[in-house]
């Protein structure tokens, strides 16, 4: 790293933002400089009035709180700076606080270069904080974004002559921010906030898009360099040159034709590798890295921007190279068999990527509930932050509908009671649809209508995303409309919501959970145990089908099994899975035909050796693109859920939690089923199991019942 960094100009006119502010020619990350003061910068009339007004406040002399390290924060848009003595890099830490405001704002205006707003104002033309003891003296400062690691402090820095304990991951950062011949100013939530201060971590985190914002740059710590770091951030510097105008699919036969590594080149497993750090599964990453004007993702010495970061991982997963990582990177050792818990570690950067664009152009926001959806992977200590960590870059009108606290007796449970309470409200689009959709675990200090963002998704969601609405219509081929009615009838404890719906069927057999379901063509008589236990479960019971036989047996076993969903979960499968299905089912059991009513497609009944579809076809391109389309789409449903057969007859994909009894309802104002659960504590009340798919009513076929008849539900 080198030593010397840039200095404070005389006036900002004379800034280059784009090399001053960021990283210089040889890629090391620069970061703000304490040093000489801001001169000829403020306008004294205004600026002179303004602090006039903070002179009332009565502040502490700095030396009357010699004893603690923390000096109270008195106004609302007042935080802490740290300023990190210069130093060797084995040397102690030593530092400094300063307390600044986030109230004065240079913005550029037509008709005035410089103007002077609140915070509320959406652009920043200059970034800097005023020290609260010299409010004409702009200080500007470097955010850190980092993974804190185990709540384990065997860290240790001195500020301002106490001695505070860190994690060891925030210790090993600043030992390489650090600079030899000055000191450099970073804002740092984990020495700039006393985390021992509740109250005072409920008035910082309204500050934090505001402490981002006007941040000079933003500097992404994704830890120590490892044997291949340096590998895969020049593989991802290349990546976004070499695919920047590719819009094709690229197996790794085309590896070599684009100029990428091979296919067995070490640089593709240390790209997982630094894809798969902590810091990524952070929840606070994500307004962290939206807010920020210029952030940069540094990996022991090693720089990247975050924009080339993000690019390059967008690129990858819109060509495909990013499955093929999932799939070939897993801990497992057959890469056709193989499952991987950590999902496509692309996706989340590239997701990232396009909320920061989407924020960058001046859009509100996007809802919060959306946020949670995407977020429910991610990691916080505190429960409570999986909402708290996201105000800073959700819609505005649900930051001010959630309530800051970390009080002891204000839950987790008791928030996420509140939000879903606030998106019940009556609003455009389907509401109940999109809270109801996000239950999926059985949570005894909640409501069972409530999401639980304490855990996460142990399933694929069918009904919440705007795509699935071109594939479920359940309620009727349109849009589900706005339910008549979605009440709260115990006024006292919330936790009764009245809505309509009709009864449909009755739940009376279930299979096994499938744990980790897979699809394969290696081996199929003893590896398709997933295959194998749907045809067992089926094929014991075609008893119970009698009643909807026109849907056919087949063709609601395979439909059931990718959830009536291509692999993207976008649009309706095609009938094209069927002789995927086919094939597979018939090499799974050793018979032909496996099941009722089973079909085989003209490449099937093809002589062999002339064209006929055969298990060794799935290792060409066409058709093994077709298979793992089929495999793609039943892995991400059948997850965690269980196979079962309705008194009527019908088949259907259910919650793991499901019982024999349980009850099939349409709900008004959504597009797919629900499985309810009388409960016998409370007169016409029912727990919310979850939701579902169920073969022959996703069209609306139901409605056509003559018990089809609305009624009023009460969920519990």
């Amino acid at each position: 790293m080198s030593s010397t960094g840039p200095s404070f100009p005389v006036s900002f006119s004379d800034i280059d933002v784009e090399c001053w502010g960021g990283i210089k020619e040889d890629k090391r990350c620069e970061f703000a400089q304490a040093g000489e003061e801001v001169r000829g910068l403020l306008p004294d009339s205004m600026i002179h009035r303004w602090a006039l007004d903070k002179a009332n406040l009565k502040r502490a002399n700095p030396e009357d709180g010699a004893s603690k390290l923390y000096r109270p924060i008195l106004d609302p848009y007042e935080f802490r700076l740290l300023e990190l003595k210069p130093g060797e890099h084995n040397d102690a830490l030593q530092g400094s606080l300063h307390h600044c405001s986030l109230e004065l704002v240079a913005i550029e205006s037509e008709n005035n270069p410089i103007t002077w707003r609140t915070p509320d104002e959406e652009r920043y033309t200059w970034k800097f904080a005023l020290p609260v003891n010299n409010l004409t003296a702009p200080m500007q400062y470097t955010a850190l974004s980092y993974s804190w690691g185990p709540p384990v402090f065997e860290g240790k820095i001195s500020c301002d002559g106490h001695e505070k304990a860190i994690t060891r991951s925030l210790e090993t950062a600043l030992r390489h921010f650090r600079k030899e011949d000055c000191s450099v100013v970073f804002w740092i939530d984990q020495i700039c906030i006393n985390q021992d201060d509740n109250g005072e971590k409920e008035s910082q985190i309204p500050l934090m898009s505001s402490i981002y914002r006007h941040s000079l740059n933003t500097v992404i710590w994704l830890g120590e360099a490892s044997p291949g770091s340096d590998l895969a951030i020049r593989l991802l510097e290349d990546i976004n040159v070499l695919l920047q105008f590719n819009n094709s699919s690229i197996s790794p036969e085309d590896f070599e034709r684009w100029g990428l590594p091979q296919a067995d080149s070490e640089s593709w497993k240390a790209l997982w590798s630094l894809l798969g750090r902590s810091w990524f599964s952070r929840l606070w990453i994500i307004q962290e890295v939206i807010l920020s004007t210029s952030p940069w993702a540094m990996c022991g010495y090693d720089c990247i921007s975050w924009s080339k970061l993000s690019t390059s991982c967008y690129h990858l997963v819109t060509c495909g190279i990013s499955r093929w990582l999932q799939q070939t990177q897993a801990p497992i050792q057959d890469a056709r068999t193989r499952t991987n818990d950590q999902g496509d570690l692309c996706q989340l950067a590239s997701g990232l990527g396009e909320v920061k664009e989407q924020c960058g152009q001046g859009q509100s926001g996007p809802p919060l509930l959306g946020l949670l959806v995407k977020t429910r992977h991610a990691q916080c200590y505190d429960a409570r932050d999986r909402i708290y960590g996201l105000l800073g870059v959700c819609y505005h009108g649900d930051a001010a509908a959630v309530r800051v606290s970390y009080a002891q007796e204000y839950t987790a449970a008791s928030l996420f009671h509140d939000m879903a309470l606030h998106y019940l409200q009556p609003k455009p689009g389907s509401p109940i649809n999109n809270v109801l959709t996000c239950v999926d675990h059985e949570s005894p200090d909640l409501p069972s209508w409530v999401p639980d963002w304490r855990l996460p998704r142990e399933t694929e969601s069918l009904g919440y995303s705007s795509f699935s609405r071109n594939i479920y219509h359940a309620t009727g081929t349109r849009s589900p409309p706005v339910s008549e009615r979605v009440q709260i009838t115990n006024i006292e404890e919330r936790s009764q919501l009245s809505i309509r719906g009709i009864l449909v069927d009755k739940l009376v057999r279930t299979s096994d959970q499938f744990i980790e379901p897979d699809l394969t063509y290696v081996n199929s008589l003893s590896e398709n145990r997933a295959l194998l236990a749907a045809y067992s479960f089926v094929s014991s019971n075609l008893d119970l089908f009698s009643p909807v036989k026109e849907h056919g047996v087949f063709s609601s076993f395979w439909h059931t099994l990718v959830a009536g969903q291509d692999a993207g979960g976008m649009v309706r499968c095609p009938e094209s899975y069927a002789e995927i299905f086919s094939l597979l089912l018939d090499e799974t059991t050793g018979q032909s035909p496996s099941l009722p009513d089973q079909t085989y497609s003209l490449r099937q009944l093809r002589p062999k050796g002339k064209g006929r579809l055969e298990v060794a076809s799935l290792e060409s391109r066409t058709a093994g693109r077709s298979f793992q389309d089929v495999r793609a789409a039943l892995r991400r449903v059948t997850r965690n859920r269980r196979l079962g057969i309705t008194s009527k007859g019908y088949l259907g994909l259910f919650p793991r939690y499901c019982k024999n009894g349980d009850l099939l309802y349409l709900v008004e104002g959504c597009h797919v089923p629900f499985l309810l659960r009388p409960a016998g504590d409370i007169e016409g009340g029912h727990r919310l199991v979850g939701e579902c798919y169920v073969h022959g009513i996703m069209d609306g076929e139901a409605l056509k019942l003559e018990s089809a008849d609305k009624a009023d539900i009460v969920l519990v």
